[in-house]
């Protein structure tokens, strides 16, 4: 199969004016692993050809051919969202973290005629308030989780105690002190028409304010909206809040960024306190193509990793403020301040706080600013997260839930699309926080990719190309001659959830159905014992109830003895579908 897709690669090369080094397609062709990611994980291997060299020439080649399963799960994503690569010959990239990109005005500029902005942003400085604070505030503590990944209620929020230290301070005005007091918006509508502008604001009294968790309804809405727009605006305008996020970095950039934090060597007991690195970017690509897909842009990634670098800091999960956090105008409201980044980062969903929604985002941004795979889940009315875990013990890896709060693992749907998905398709939405993938895939497909690893990489490779030679084959070869080859793979690798869907939706009879699921019953007995592979659970249940729809929807057997046979078996594995059941009970009789 290997030999028929390189051919084919080459072939697509060739239509495409482009030619690659044979140098590097022998450096393909000599590792197992990459070959198969290469030729057998996507279906137009030229393209992931080319982003593999166009990867090489911006990581140097030392460090590609240290980090190449990290540069294949990114050569992979790109290839699947539809990214054109460059092979220009270059330099290896340097990597740069953008700066602050606010540029601030002076409002009070001579020699130039001052603009509504001007005068909004000089109210603010010019005014102040006096306000308590505590000394030395820990703030909220975070959520913590038991070993399914769902919430342990916090302790109620203990009064502050007499006495404790608090200091006064003195500051400026921010746009949300205006918003939320009805003193100092007629103060700055006097203001304002003292400068010419008839500009007004009517808020209400703590309609919205630095601690409110209510909706806000009808025409105080669109008041509040219209308060929040003139000094956000003015804000942008002005050079005190960027205008719009970051510019998505590179798949280069991504994995440099990963590369450099990853070397990073902490003092020995520091590097032991912070459990440094946190996840192997060394390990199989097929466990790597969630961070790979992680497009945070640097300057808020490297934000983060200061802050963990420094002080140990690694948020998973922020300031939960109830049914204000659907409503993102008002949400983004109550705390307008000026700020070096933009909405839809981490550095804001950890200012204003939000709901599960936002705190799925900040856990597994976190995560993956540190290098571990993760991305947010949705369960039924509810968001939470997953990322995938490496026990250096055992050398064994897991993918885990967190956040859970209407199901387990069994509810849960990763946002990020399985690796052997034909495309990754981008929501792109920038109103709000960004939810990056549509074709999502249940948890247990997730989990089954460190299952496999788990059980041998090579076999699990081996069926990644066993796969892809089914696909090659005429739809009328696929019944028989395609369901046994898949039956082989799984023989050498029962944790192949693409070997599972197509022989379940290949196999045409509820007898093939049956053989199949009796046979992978005895590829997961042949991996009992072994770490890291599970014999029973909700990957046997999720396969059964597959192979109980399948059969639900294929005709029944027209002989009695095979009727028999079939209902027989669905009576004894507890078949819950009861139409089925019905159906082949009516059959028995009628025969």
């Amino acid at each position: 199969f290997l030999a028929y897709a390189r051919q084919q690669a080459l072939r697509g090369l060739e239509m495409k004016g482009k030619a690659l080094p044979k140098s590097f397609l022998a450096w393909v062709d000599a590792d197992p692993e990459i070959a198969a990611g290469v030729y057998a994980a996507h279906d137009k291997p030229e393209d992931v050809l080319l982003w593999l060299y166009s990867l090489r020439l911006d990581l140097g080649k030392k460090r590609f051919e240290k980090y190449r399963q990290l540069a294949l799960a990114a050569a992979l994503v790109s290839v699947k969202e539809g990214m054109e690569a460059d092979i220009k010959a270059r330099k290896p990239l340097e990597l740069v973290i953008p700066g602050d990109p606010r540029k601030p005005v002076d409002t009070k500029e001579q020699g130039r005629t001052l603009d509504m902005n001007d005068h909004i942003i000089n109210f603010l400085n010019e005014n102040t308030i006096e306000e308590e604070v505590l000394v030395d505030s820990k703030g909220a503590p975070e959520l913590r989780y038991d070993k399914k990944g769902i919430a342990i209620p916090s302790p109620a929020k203990k009064k502050r105690k007499k006495g404790q230290a608090t200091t006064m301070r003195t500051r400026t005005l921010y746009a949300a002190d205006v918003l939320a007091s009805k003193k100092l918006q007629a103060k700055f509508n006097s203001y304002m028409k003292s400068r010419g502008f008839d500009t007004r604001v009517d808020c209400g009294e703590r309609v919205v304010h630095w601690k409110s968790k209510d909706m806000v309804r009808g025409e105080q809405y669109k008041k509040v909206n219209e308060a929040y727009l003139l000094f956000r605006r003015a804000y942008e305008a002005k050079g005190l809040m960027p205008a719009r996020r970051d510019a998505f970095p590179t798949p280069a950039e991504r994995c440099a960024y990963l590369i450099r934090n990853h070397e990073y060597k902490f003092p020995p007991k520091l590097q032991a306190e912070r459990k440094w690195p946190r996840f192997p970017l060394t390990a199989p690509w097929p466990l790597l193509t969630m961070l790979a897909a992680d497009r945070q842009p640097l300057r808020e990634r490297e934000e983060r990793w200061v802050a963990f670098r420094d002080k140990g800091e690694f948020h998973q999960y922020g300031e939960y403020i109830g049914g204000i956090a659907q409503q993102q105008a008002m949400q983004s409201a109550r705390r307008l301040t000026p700020y070096p980044f933009t909405y839809a980062t981490i550095q804001i969903m950890l200012k204003d706080g939000g709901v599960c929604g936002t705190m799925g985002s900040i856990s597994a941004r976190g995560h993956n600013t540190l290098g571990i795979p993760a991305c947010q889940a949705t369960q039924p009315g509810h968001c939470a997260m997953v990322a995938f875990r490496f026990d250096p013990k055992t050398g064994t890896y897991r993918c885990q839930g967190g956040q859970y709060a209407t199901g387990g693992d069994e509810k849960t749907g990763p946002f990020t699309p399985w690796p052997f998905a034909d495309k990754f398709r981008r929501i792109n939405r920038r109103n709000g926080y960004e939810i990056e993938f549509h074709n999502r895939k249940p948890m247990v497909y997730h989990q089954s990719l460190a299952w496999g690893v788990n059980c041998g990489l090579q076999s699990f490779l081996d069926g990644i190309m066993a796969h892809a030679v089914f696909r090659l084959l005429p739809k009328n070869q696929r019944q028989v001659q395609g369901v046994k080859l898949l039956k082989s793979g799984l023989a050498l690798n029962a944790y192949s959830f693409l070997l599972v869907d197509a022989a379940q939706g290949a196999a045409a009879s509820p007898q093939e159905q049956i053989l199949i699921w009796k046979g992978f019953l005895e590829a997961l007995k042949s991996s009992a014992g072994k770490p890291g592979c599970p014999t029973g659970g909700l990957y046997n249940t999720t396969v059964k109830n597959r192979m109980f729809d399948r059969i639900s929807r294929l005709p029944i057997p027209k002989d009695k003895k095979s009727v028999r046979r079939v209902l027989s078996f669905l009576e004894d594995e507890k078949c819950s579908n009861a139409k089925t059941l019905e159906a082949y009970r009516r059959a028995l009789k009628d025969q």
